[in-house]
């Protein structure tokens, strides 16, 4: 997809983004930073697609079930913006060595609910000095935050390491939260810090 008009006013043509979690936040985010026209967007995930996901995974059908999260949105984003390298990369993340293929990111997005693995991508976040935006969502509610090592509060004392309290979430929260995300990650990679720091 040819970035025209709007998109000709900033660039982000040359950011290299790391999406943890192809569910419901990282269909969303991921959209959005391929229409911006981000260089390059890694889509991490080992899961596959559920009939339960559907209502809140966008770009998942339901003769997707059974395949991996990571690989078919790659084939629908590749589709949708033919000029971003999309990598697919299908792996738990259980320690930070499993993010070392993200050294190269401008910034990762964490769009898992899993705490440990929320935990894990805050520690290699701030070991690699490689700014996050995480996004939870809960229900009917959600928050988004940016975090820059060395300059905001760490994830933890923001508050973004958080576990839900409702067993679902509904789709508008998803897509609400899963744009903040793209949104803060597009204002960091244009050298826009205001929204850092802040839930």
């Amino acid at each position: 997809m040819k970035q025209k008009n709007d998109t000709q006013l900033f660039s982000v043509s040359d950011k290299t983004v790391c999406i943890v979690g192809c569910g419901a936040l990282g269909t969303n985010a991921a959209v959005h930073l391929a229409g911006a026209g981000v260089k390059k967007v890694y889509l991490c995930d080992f899961d596959t697609v559920n009939l339960s996901n559907l209502n809140r995974q966008f770009l998942f059908r339901e003769s997707d079930v059974g395949s991996f999260k990571c690989e078919l949105l790659k084939k629908r984003l590749t589709e949708y913006s033919s000029d971003t390298d999309f990598v697919s990369v299908n792996l738990c993340v259980n320690s930070e060595d499993d993010l070392s293929f993200a050294k190269d990111s401008d910034i990762i997005l964490c769009c898992v609910d899993n705490v440990a693995a929320r935990e894990i991508i805050a520690e290699f976040s701030c070991s690699e000095g490689i700014p996050s935006a995480y996004g939870c969502i809960d229900g009917f509610y959600g928050n988004a935050y940016l975090y820059i090592p060395g300059k905001t509060p760490c994830p933890y004392c923001a508050g973004a390491i958080s576990d839900k309290s409702v067993e679902s979430s509904v789709s508008s929260s998803a897509g609400i939260i899963g744009s903040m995300q793209a949104n803060l990650a597009l204002r960091y990679l244009l050298d826009d810090f205001d929204p850092a720091g802040k839930i």
